[in-house]
């Protein structure tokens, strides 16, 4: 009895002793970086043709197609073709908000630079961190179109969150069956028309060729680009415009090592489908 006594005496000691510690938190769980796989975020066209000429078949982000004709040794296939496009965000009684698309190099990877993402905004659409080093850039919105990554940089005084979800909710793209992108828009947002300039910018739809290399050739539909005045496109500071041409309705700006500037400006030839 005196045994079962001193048992129940020491249980209540530990039970009191345990009730007058408090109860520790709960774990909080840790931010878990999503896994981002590292590939090359182009289409890369079959091309046709024997002996010294060669022939792509290319759809630009408005879905207009082109043929383009080159010199075998330019090798245009594997270079990879990545769309550009403009946009414009329209409010009630408010100017537009331009905003610039582009296909980063490496998708996703490249945009998350090894940093985590700062929410999503649609089950396709996630806004990750500006550029390192860019004091005037602002956070990126990047949409997923199928296995495509395309980037709207805004500024670093950018769009509301309601602007952001406006961007995410009204802009698609479709793959066409040889893999290229095309775009379009609704609601409050407007693409740029082919030969569309701003600040003597060319923001109508575009095909980049290559990015990886040194060597890259731009292409964009300009109706009547002969009569038009001087107009450039925007690149990446990684590659600066060596030259630049316009013929039949089509203008090309290429830059890389001289020999392959000169020939892509010379005997490319883009013809309308």
């Amino acid at each position: 009895m005196l045994v079962a006594l001193a048992a129940v005496s020491l249980i209540g000691i530990l039970m009191s002793r345990d009730q007058s510690r408090p109860t520790p938190e709960p774990p909080v769980p840790k931010p878990v970086r999503e896994a981002v796989t590292v590939n090359p975020n182009a289409v890369y066209p079959e091309a046709s043709g024997t002996g010294g000429t060669r022939t792509l078949l290319v759809t630009f982000p408005d879905g207009s197609r082109a043929e383009v004709t080159y010199p075998a040794g330019l090798n245009l296939a594997s270079l990879g073709a990545r769309p550009f496009a403009g946009g414009t965000l329209t409010g009630a009684g408010k100017s537009g908000k331009f905003r610039s698309l582009t296909a980063p190099l490496y998708g996703e990877a490249e945009t998350a630079a090894g940093r985590p993402m700062i929410r999503r905004l649609t089950g396709d659409v996630t806004l990750w961190p500006g550029p390192l080093g860019v004091d005037t850039a602002g956070p990126v919105l990047l949409f997923a179109f199928g296995d495509w990554r395309i980037a709207l940089q805004d500024e670093r005084a950018g769009m509301t969150f309601e602007q952001r979800r406006a961007w995410a909710e009204n802009l698609r793209g479709t793959l066409t069956p040889d893999g290229f992108l095309t775009l379009s828009a609704g609601g409050p947002l407007r693409l740029s028309r082919p030969g569309e300039i701003r600040d003597g910018v060319l923001v109508g739809p575009q095909l980049w060729l290559g990015g990886l290399s040194r060597r890259m050739l731009v292409l964009a539909p300009v109706p009547d680009c002969e009569r038009q005045g001087r107009a450039s496109v925007a690149l990446d500071p990684r590659h600066a415009i060596s030259g630049s041409a316009c013929r039949a309705g089509f203008y090309l700006a290429a830059s890389g090592d001289e020999s392959f500037v000169r020939s892509a400006l010379r005997d490319v030839r883009v013809r309308a489908l």
